[in-house]
């Protein structure tokens, strides 16, 4: 569905230390802007670590967060195994716990991919005013036992600024719903689009492929995310 294994081009791999908070973090950096990283279904992946790790060598200090440490991790990496994991989450509560964290820990920046992007929006709803990225999230909504009401509910009345990247190609989405974003993205000035043509779900895994356009997509998402994130590194 998104992302498991670790891309070249975010470079070696940072240690970190285990936080146990509100929320099951895990902490790289130490100093600088503090930055949480909501990832998707399957967790803390390399993939994960390695975007922690090229975050945090930009000067800050990052909560990778991990919503399925109770459960422990996955019997494999598979999209069935992760499926089966997800569904033990309750999103609701565990979106109370976040924001709970996010106040306790300063976090001033949030970056949401997939269904961490869903968490990412649900976030601005309750009214988490810091920098908010939501990345390919899932507007129209994911079957939960503990709902979060779905993006496309509220996002043209949203009164926090989020900015959203998505593949127009997206598989999960679809043409309907890719058109739906933007519609309602077009109804709210606190919203921002970044759409790129032929890029699909989990897009930024493009960056180490060979296709030029994909590559050239996936580095200016990921460079807008930097500028986003480092408005001072210009």
């Amino acid at each position: 569905m998104c992302h498991t294994k670790k891309i070249d081009f975010f470079g070696n791999l940072m240690e970190y230390k285990e936080l146990s908070e509100q929320v099951e973090a895990i902490r790289f950096g130490g100093s600088g802007r503090r930055i949480a990283i909501l990832p998707d279904i399957f967790g803390l992946t390399d993939f994960y670590r390695g975007y922690a790790s090229y975050i945090a060598n930009f000067g800050a200090d990052v909560f990778l967060v991990n919503p399925w440490a109770e459960f422990g991790g996955p019997r494999d990496i598979s999209r069935d195994a992760a499926y089966d994991r997800r569904a033990k989450i309750k999103d609701k509560e565990y979106c109370d716990h976040l924001e709970l964290f996010l106040a306790e820990q300063n976090i001033d920046a949030v970056v949401g991919f997939c269904l961490g992007g869903n968490f990412a929006l649900e976030l601005a709803r309750r009214g988490y005013a810091g920098t908010n990225v939501s990345i390919y999230p899932l507007p129209w909504g994911m079957d939960n036992q503990d709902k979060i009401t779905p993006a496309f509910e509220f996002m043209p009345t949203l009164s926090k600024e989020v900015t959203i990247f998505m593949g127009e190609a997206d598989h999960l989405a679809g043409a309907e719903n890719i058109r739906k974003i933007i519609d309602q993205v077009a109804m709210n000035d606190k919203l921002t689009l970044n759409l790129y043509s032929g890029s699909n779900h989990g897009f930024f895994t493009d960056i180490d492929g060979e296709d030029e356009q994909l590559k050239e997509n996936a580095l200016d998402a990921i460079t807008k995310v930097n500028h986003i994130l480092f408005p001072n590194n210009d």
